[in-house]
């Protein structure tokens, strides 16, 4: 522990965290439809990418917001059917919720993307899946907009975000004190319950949120139940030093079959996996703004996820001869960083961030595996420190030119550094509605926990995973700017991926070189004042050289569209639709299978009985679309739900 604290007093960290403006929906700079100076006062900032959040990085970075009112209208249980809409993302789910839910952001891996709550790191290096985090246990409640930005952005990041960035940020208060309080039920027994509170006191605000969700059972053997706690304080210290501090705990429980098992389909095996977490995570930011050209930001933040998960393991069968043997694990993972950051505005258009990041993590195992006799013990504890200065610049020049350029140095403990740099630019000409732009940038991901201490497959050797990218595009604003339509094009090449080598001994290597390549096309209508539509189609080409093997869980193209009518001022119908091609898939039981291409439709009305009542009701799976997003795992079939939110506010 006092080593921890060591490490904790002297390393300083940059992230883009919380403390963030309303930003509303926009794809690649959606909101960039006119160069004139008051539109661009208007332009949301985005926060999650950078370490200078402005307006000029959206126009540079391939980016995508999903505001709150977005959220409102799907109705949308689950972060991961909120993020089903992104261009470049592909998310799946097995079955029900009490699985495992990953996103592959442009052909990446699914640990490749690094996920942060208000700005905290919720990856976990301690799971069997290289550090993904599991986005099963994420419900929508209280979330205010998430910010999703492409490309490799260890720049900023450090270790894990060669694929992208998805930063969920949670909501404020508003100054006027208020309570919440909400209830829904549907079929297969889902049901949940959830309240909000918060106000204000002179300089300081304040909220508190809790949820229960009882996912029912949508399909066989998949349950989730899932307990959550947000609190939230900010204020101002002083007029030019400001606080602000969430935290969030969540327990859930999850059952599904074993991952490779074939699922309810084709699992010889009936029994299910059972896992039980916990996470809890908190992060305090404090700002203060010396004078006009110089501020800096202090920031801790702290992540702690308990995993308690044991599986019946998968018979042998067509795949696999010998099936994957029972086991159990007993994993505890934590994180703390702190940083400084240190900006400056050099002129009316130019910024540069200084800061020095330091992280330190610790994970441990505790666990059994059955390898044909008595069960053998599984077990690793590893940590490891990272101290990483970093800089960015960032300069508009009158021409409609902006460029950006970022590096960052990584030096863990026990690792080689890491140098990551990134630059791009933009172009968006006088009075054309148009903007260019394009950006290079690399990678890298330290091995997970799990990769390195495994007993098994485990391989101290490992050295980073790292990665490099371009991407171009074009947005075009027209019909007075009614519509906006964004194409962008990216190559991506993954090297020293980590890889299975099934020996013997069976052994985790660095081997793989991956390339991805893709288009993302989104188009953005509104045209009438009370009927918006925007839709979005994705194409992803990924090979690994030097093999004939593909990858599982990437469609070549996927895409979509959401409808959002409000014929009255307190009605709204959103309809949400999503098409995924023909997916590369395997199980033990089925062998390696593709499987058939979908369509799924969901529908959300909400209407506004009174002032303060607000009426819910939502179609999942519209036209009970029968697919598979895993081989063996049948999405759940058509799910009706309805839903009551009444709100007290001081006063009436």
């Amino acid at each position: 522990m006092k080593t921890r604290i060591k490490i904790l007093l002297v390393t300083l960290s940059i992230s883009a965290l919380t403390g963030t403006p309303d930003v509303g929906f926009a794809s690649d700079g959606a909101n960039q439809s006119t160069t004139k100076d008051v539109v661009e006062e208007l332009q949301p900032l985005v926060v999650t990418g950078t370490s200078l959040p402005t307006r000029l990085y959206q126009k540079i970075s391939s980016s995508t917001i999903i505001d709150r009112e977005q959220i409102e209208a799907s109705q949308a249980t689950s972060v991961t059917e909120l993020l089903r809409q992104v261009p470049g993302l592909h998310i799946d789910q097995p079955g029900g919720r009490g699985g495992v839910s990953s996103v592959y952001m442009r052909g990446g891996d699914p640990n490749f993307t690094v996920v942060l709550i208000d700005g905290v790191k919720v990856n976990d290096p301690n799971n069997s899946r290289g550090g993904s985090f599991d986005f099963s246990t994420l419900n929508t409640d209280s979330i205010e907009k998430i910010e999703i930005i492409q490309g490799p952005l260890s720049s900023v990041y450090g270790s894990d975000a060669m694929s992208g960035v998805i930063n969920i940020i949670t909501q404020k208060v508003q100054a006027t004190p208020s309570l919440e309080i909400e209830a829904n039920g549907g079929r297969f027994g889902y049901a949940q319950t959830q309240m909000r509170a918060g106000g204000a006191s002179g300089k300081w605000n304040y909220s508190i949120s809790g949820s229960y969700l009882d996912n029912g059972k949508p399909v066989e053997g998949n349950s989730l139940v899932n307990k959550s706690i947000l609190a939230n304080l900010g204020g101002s210290l002083s007029d030019t030093l400001k606080l602000q501090a969430v935290m969030r705990f969540a327990d859930s429980d999850h059952e599904s079959f074993p991952d490779d098992s074939g699922g309810p389909l084709f699992a010889a095996l009936r029994t299910t996996d059972q896992r039980d977490i916990t996470e809890f995570s908190l992060g305090v930011n404090l700002h203060h703004d010396p004078s006009p050209v110089w501020r800096y930001r202090f920031e801790f933040e702290m992540f702690d996820r308990q995993e308690d998960q044991s599986s019946p393991g998968v018979a042998p069968g067509l795949r696999d001869p010998f099936g994957i043997p029972l086991n159990s694990a007993d994993n505890s993972f934590q994180r703390y960083g702190v940083t400084l950051t240190q900006h400056f505005q050099l002129t009316d258009r130019s910024q540069l961030a200084l800061g020095l990041e330091g992280v330190h993590e610790n994970g441990s195992s505790r666990g059994s595996i059955a390898l044909g006799g008595p069960l053998t013990p599984t077990r690793f504890d590893l940590d490891r420190q990272v101290l990483a200065p970093f800089l960015e610049f960032q300069h508009a020049f009158q021409n409609g030119i902006s460029v950006l350029a970022g590096m960052r140095w990584d030096f863990p403990d026990a690792l080689k550094s890491e140098v990551s740099p990134r630059v791009g630019a933009s172009y968006t000409p006088e009075n054309t509605g148009t903007t260019f732009k394009a950006n290079w940038g690399e990678g890298f991901k330290l091995p997970s926990f799990f990769a390195l201490g495994n007993s098994i497959v485990g391989n101290p050797g490992l050295g980073p995973e790292t990665s490099w990218s371009v991407d171009a595009g074009v947005t075009q604003s027209f019909w007075q700017d009614r519509a906006l339509l964004t194409a962008t094009y990216f190559h991506t090449v993954f090297s020293n991926a980590i890889d299975f080598d099934e020996g013997p001994p069976p052994i985790l290597v660095n081997r793989s070189e991956i390339v991805a390549e893709g288009l993302e096309l989104s188009l953005q209508l509104e045209p009438l004042p009370k009927l918006s539509w925007q839709g979005q189609i994705t194409y992803v080409e990924t090979d690994i050289k030097g093999t004939s093997e593909k990858l599982r869980n990437r469609p070549k193209w996927r895409g979509g569209f959401s409808l959002l009518w409000r014929p009255i001022p307190d009605l709204g119908v959103n309809l949400n639709s999503v098409t995924v091609g023909e997916v590369f898939d395997s199980s033990v039981p089925t062998g390696d299978t593709d499987l058939a291409p979908y369509t799924r439709v969901d529908l959300a009305v909400t209407w506004e009985a009174k002032p303060t009542w607000r009426l819910l009701f939502a179609i999942d799976n519209l036209l009970d679309e029968k697919y598979e997003e895993f081989a063996g795992f049948p999405a759940p079939g058509i799910s009706p739900r309805i839903g009551l939110r009444k709100t007290f506010k001081s006063g009436s």
